[in-house]
């Protein structure tokens, strides 16, 4: 029998109660005087926290800290982040949460270390979906492409979603430019590697457009002349110039003197450029020149018709600090660098990759340029003396200039000199450590890349980027071949994926070894066993705190020309891929259709009929 007053609404349920002191003790209060910082300071300590550890262990603390990674996503370098190994569904779910913030993007050897390697059209498209996520970009980078590249419709969609970007760094080696005419005018910064493909219209096109660019950089540019560098002249807004060329390749004919008319020019950087003469560091170093006054860093690398005397005239620059002339061994230059020492305002000399110049030029500029403070002999047999080393040390280990760092290839040469402290006025950096057995007290145990910030300048060595990053290991082109196949296999555009093994699997460990150090020592994956695990290949892991910027990498060692390296005379013949034009695709494409629905028929080879006999053709044998 049901109770009384069953089924009333009117009957009031009892519920559970649960005191909020009780609750209160089992819940862990975060009282850390970590959250008790302003959002402005607390976003800037956590984007010192790798992005890996940020959104797995960092976001889950508290809704404080929560808020704060989501704003600190702000840079994401797919390598160094380990972002690379997702897949792209991870990564647009990834960027749909954080992109909004992000201001700045690497895709440095993206998708390349995968065992599965991508086609060109699947990377391609994965790029340019990560970055149209991106609404605020500022910053994009894609300098270092291991084996795809982007194409000008490409940067058409990046630059229409886009609308911010301010720095474009990338490979060229397919772009010719026209994309350019639509670029947001908001780019204060274009460095373009391997311009092979760019013409003369797309150039002059993106001068027109971009009136308030500030850094320019061009290498292998073909189409180069003289109304190309007038109009560069006309862009009165740039400070850092950079033109690099292959100095065995022939250039057209043309003037630079059109360049002295940048009133704000302060880089200037003409590696391998033929066209460098004396009379244009004349015209250069003209006190009516507008850039006279304005110019601090200057690079004439492998430029090899200047002299002694137009160098000497370099000595009238007011503000000149750093100077490369890396390569210069045609002539002897000593007399144009005793006039450069005497003026002693001097602060970075590069003389490295056998520069023709007298030991004694050198000890006495480090004696007379007390602001000295870098100075690179590498890779110079000239140089190479342990009287000189003896003479440059005390030079400077005795007097009351700056301290000096002196960078050098050759350990026997300062054998001899007292051991290496902190409070030396001089240090001696190895670059090239080929015999680590073998340890001199007197060099330093510190790396170039460990120097302190300003010691090395980038900008001064832009020829070395460009070698690094194209003829690095025989990775220069994606599309080399080592066996003719046919066409069918050859065009990837419309193919999926294969799993085999990426472009890197082709080398040997020695080689990816030296490309991981070399491409990948400012952003390596750490794990906890302090080692990263590249194409399964140990090796050592660096604290990022040791790296100043990747860029400082560079400008050390085998000076700044972006000659290729010379090949041996046995090594075998590489076939590179050129992809049919457009009917000629549609043409096959159309006689593959007709044979496959059997339009058009084979022809039929006509055979003869059987022979006939008669008996008149067998007679009797009788």
């Amino acid at each position: 029998m049901y109770p009384e007053g069953y089924g009333c609404y009117s009957q009031q349920l009892q519920r559970p109660y649960f005191p909020l002191h009780e609750l209160r003790d089992e819940e862990f209060v975060q009282n850390s005087p970590l959250l008790k910082l302003k959002d402005s300071l607390l976003d800037a300590i956590v984007e010192y926290v790798p992005l890996k550890d940020r959104l797995l262990k960092l976001r889950s603390v508290c809704h404080r800290l929560s808020d704060s990674v989501k704003r600190s996503v702000k840079s994401v370098e797919f390598l160094r982040d380990e972002l690379d190994y997702c897949d792209d569904p991870k990564i647009a779910f990834f960027l749909s949460v954080y992109g909004k913030n992000v201001e700045h993007m690497n895709f440095d050897l993206y998708r390349s270390c995968l065992f599965r390697e991508y086609t060109q059209w699947s990377w391609r498209q994965s790029v340019i979906a990560s970055v149209t996520r991106c609404s605020q970009l500022k910053q994009l980078d894609i300098l270092i492409c291991c084996r795809h590249r982007l194409r000008d419709m490409d940067l058409q969609v990046i630059f229409k979603q886009c609308q911010q970007l301010e720095v474009l760094r990338m490979d060229a080696s397919y772009i010719n430019g026209h994309c350019f005419s639509k670029a947001p005018t908001s780019l204060r910064k274009v460095e373009l590697e391997c311009c092979q493909s760019l013409t003369k219209q797309g150039f002059l096109g993106m001068c027109t457009r971009l009136q308030q660019l500030q850094t320019l950089l061009v290498s292998l540019l073909p189409c180069i002349d003289e109304q190309i560098i007038k109009r560069i002249g006309d862009m009165k807004t740039l400070k850092n110039l950079s033109i690099v060329a292959d100095p065995e390749q022939k250039m057209n004919q043309f003037r630079l003197a059109e360049i002295k008319r940048l009133p704000k020019l302060s880089t200037l950087c003409l590696d391998g450029v033929n066209n460098v003469t004396d009379k244009f560091l004349g015209d250069l170093s003209e006190s009516s020149s507008p850039a006279f006054g304005s110019i601090e860093h200057l690079s004439l690398s492998f430029c090899k018709n200047i002299g002694p005397n137009g160098i000497a005239k370099l000595k009238n620059l007011p503000k000149l600090k750093s100077l490369n002339l890396d390569g210069l061994s045609k002539r002897d230059i000593s007399i144009g660098l005793e006039a450069i020492g005497n003026a002693g305002r001097l602060e970075r000399l590069m003389v490295s990759e056998n520069t023709f110049v007298s030991p004694r030029t050198i000890t006495d500029l480090v004696t007379k340029c007390d602001s000295l403070r870098t100075l690179d002999i590498s890779v110079n047999d000239r140089l190479k003396d342990k009287g000189f080393a003896e003479q440059v040390y005390s030079a400077r280990a005795f007097s009351f200039g700056k301290p000096l760092v002196i960078l050098t290839d050759f350990k026997s040469m300062w054998r001899h000199l007292p051991p290496f402290s902190y409070q030396s006025r001089v240090e001696i950096v190895n670059l090239n450590d080929r015999h680590p057995e073998e340890f001199i007290d007197a060099i330093s145990a510190n790396t170039p890349q460990q120097l302190p910030r300003g010691q090395l300048i980038p900008d001064l060595r832009r020829g070395n980027r460009y070698k690094m990053f194209d003829f690095s290991l025989d990775t220069s082109s994606g599309e080399q071949l080592s066996d003719s196949i046919s066409l069918e296999k050859l065009d990837q555009e419309n193919q999926p994926p294969v799993d085999v093994l990426g472009p890197l699997a082709g080398l040997s460990v020695k080689e990816q070894e030296d490309l991981v150090f070399a491409l990948m020592q400012y952003q390596q994956p750490f794990d906890a066993t302090g080692f990263m695990d590249y194409n399964q290949c140990l090796i050592p892991a660096v604290p990022q705190s040791s790296f100043t910027d990747f860029e400082n990498s560079i400008t050390v060692g085998s000076a700044g020309a972006p000659g290729p390296p010379t090949k041996e005379k046995g090594s075998e013949k590489i076939l590179k891929h050129s992809r049919p034009s457009r009917p000629k695709r549609q043409a096959q494409k159309e006689r593959a259709q007709q044979r496959r629905s059997g339009a058009v028929a084979a022809q039929k080879v006509a055979v003869p009929a059987d022979p006939s006999f008669t008996e008149d053709d067998f007679p009797p044998l009788g």
